[in-house]
């Protein structure tokens, strides 16, 4: 079960040998969506099977050819 404070989260685990663990991780320091190293950056088609860094470096993807 997780705990919220106001700096991390701690997930306490019961094992069925009665053993308790306690996790402690760090919440997020930055906004949520503000972290985006590639602002400028926009994929220009969500169907297309390219990153957005590969459409932007002029990729393609490769079409078969019959012989």
């Amino acid at each position: 079960m997780p705990m919220m404070g106001t700096e991390d989260v701690m997930w306490t685990c019961k094992f069925r040998n009665g053993l308790i663990k306690r996790f402690k991780f760090p919440i997020r320091t930055t906004a949520e969506g503000t972290a985006n190293a590639y602002a400028d950056l926009n994929g220009k088609d969500l169907d297309s099977a390219l990153l957005s860094t590969e459409e932007a470096d002029g990729y393609a993807i490769p079409t078969p050819t019959t012989v």
